[in-house]
This record gives C-alpha cells, sequence and structure tokens, in this order.
C-alpha cells in the first residue's frame, strides 16, 4: 500500500522494544521534521483516536500514536503514577530515534504532556492538551465514584456519559463519534486489563489529591489548551488555571461539551490544531 493511502483505518501496527517493553503503534501520514505523538486517556488506546481527526492532522504532518507500557497490545506493566508513565513514553519516543515531536495530551495524556514539557523541554516544540488539569485539581478526588456510577449503565451510555452532555446534540454527536472509533475492524488492540485499569486509575486520583510538583511556569512551549464547558471529570475551570500558569498558552471552550470535546467538534479541533502547529 502507498503512503499516501495509509490512513487512521489502514495504518498498520507495529511493534519496537524499549526498556523491555514492546510498544504497540502506528505511524502515517504527511511526512514532517516534527511528528505528532498522540498520549491516550484512561483505558485508551490505538483505537481510541477519533479517525476524523487523525486523518485531519495527518494531512498537514506525520502522526504518531501508540499504546504506553502495559495497555492495549504493549507489553510490560502500567506504571500507577503519571511521572512513571512519561518516563515509559519518553523511552518509547527514543526508540523511534525522533529528537524532537509536538504533543497532543487527552485527558490523562494531558497530565503526561506536562511532565513532558517541564522535564524534558528539548525533546517538545508545541503541546495541544485537551480535557486535562494541572496537579491538585479537586474534581479527580471523585474520579473512582463517577467511573462507578458509568459502569452501571450500558456500554454506549457509559461513553456518553463520560464524554458527553445530557443535552440531545451533544448525545447525537457522541453517537455519531462512537461509530466512527468502531469504524476500523481490522487489527484493533486488546481491551485494557484490570492491572492498566487500576493503575492508571490510582495515577489519576493521586494527580489530583498530590502537592503539585510540575512548575507550570517553567513549560515555555506554545500551548494549544481545549475543553469543553461542562467536563465534570477534570471540572472544566482548572483548563483556566492550566491558562493563567502556563506563559505561552492558548485557551478555547468548547459549547455544550464535555470531557470529549473534541470527539465533539472534530473538524473545529482538527483546523484549530493545524492553525496551531503550522503558525
Amino acid at each position: 500500500m502507498k503512503t499516501s493511502e495509509i490512513n487512521a483505518l489502514t495504518a498498520p501496527t507495529h511493534y519496537i522494544e524499549s526498556n523491555g517493553v514492546s510498544f504497540a503503534y502506528r505511524r502515517f501520514g504527511k511526512p514532517s521534521a516534527i511528528p505528532l505523538v498522540g498520549f491516550q486517556h484512561f483505558t485508551g488506546t490505538l483505537d481510541n483516536w477519533d479517525p476524523i481527526i487523525l486523518d485531519g492532522l495527518a494531512a498537514e504532518r506525520e502522526i504518531i500514536i501508540f499504546d504506553n507500557a502495559g495497555v492495549g497490545n504493549s507489553s510490560g506493566e502500567t506504571p500507577d503514577n503519571v511521572l512513571a508513565m512519561t518516563n515509559d513514553a519518553v523511552n518509547f519516543i527514543k526508540a523511534l530515534g525522533i529528537t524532537k515531536i509536538d504533543v497532543l495530551g487527552f485527558s490523562l495524556g494531558g497530565f503526561i504532556a506536562q511532565y513532558l514539557g517541564e522535564q524534558h523541554p528539548d525533546l517538545i516544540n508545541k503541546i495541544i492538551i485537551v480535557g486535562a488539569a494541572p496537579q491538585g485539581t479537586k474534581a479527580l478526588h471523585n474520579f473512582p465514584q463517577l467511573i462507578g456510577r458509568a459502569q452501571e449503565k450500558e456500554p454506549m451510555e457509559i461513553f456518553l456519559y463520560i464524554f458527553f452532555t445530557s443535552s440531545q446534540e451533544s448525545r447525537n454527536k457522541g453517537k455519531a463519534a462512537l461509530q466512527r472509533l468502531y469504524s476500523r475492524t481490522e487489527d484493533r488492540t486488546k481491551a485494557a486489563t484490570d492491572q492498566a485499569v487500576m493503575a492508571q486509575m490510582k495515577a489519576i486520583t493521586h494527580w489530583g489529591t498530590e502537592k503539585p510538583s510540575i512548575s507550570l511556569k517553567k513549560i515555555p512551549h506554545p500551548v494549544l489548551i481545549i475543553q469543553g464547558s461542562n467536563d465534570e471529570m477534570m471540572d472544566s475551570d482548572s483548563s483556566y488555571t492550566l491558562f493563567k500558569e502556563l506563559p505561552n498558552a492558548v485557551l478555547t471552550y468548547y459549547p455544550d461539551a464535555a470531557h470529549g470535546s473534541f470527539y465533539q467538534y472534530p473538524e473545529m479541533f482538527v483546523n484549530q490544531t493545524n492553525y496551531f502547529l503550522n503558525n
């Protein structure tokens, strides 16, 4: 298959070993000097990225998505803290021989993005953070309870409850997004294991309760922050806190949107992100 014909639905899954972990990843898009690397949400795998978003971004640059240690098709054990997850991600990037990346961090991936910016500044060019929060965010104290309430629902309703508002318009867009996430039919990844789920839950909860160890003011990179107007999981106001602390950030709130704001407005997100990365 020609490179130009590879997209989010057809990109093959590759594997690369680093520090004893076999990382599963997909790499496609327009060749570029600086690839955009995606970092996923709680229990998210290669197949939880919206194809509209990936293909829209891949038209402008190379895209790399991966399963971090212990998640999806990657081997190893999932750490129970964000710093260790960040270190695993850096091992993966270095194994690919890449020295500079743009970062797309969604939710838990947005926590990793903050550590990358502060602790690995030379590796980072620009950062996009979607639906995330700084350390010490009070909303995350109730994260296990929120997930518990979600698990009582039917599978589709779990997705809608976590990522979308209760309005009919938001729910309709959520149903369309869920169809897109399952439009890839071959070479799909495994679901997160119980070990990965519990480890990530501990990491996210601890992120909300621990005393901040990251100095956001020391992150010099341009940062684009995207947030939904009604994100119960992260508390939408926490993105404003990120915006105020980061010295070079731009913040956009999407209306009538919850934790999955960019699922709800994929075309808008692609346009904003491509402009941000290209300028």
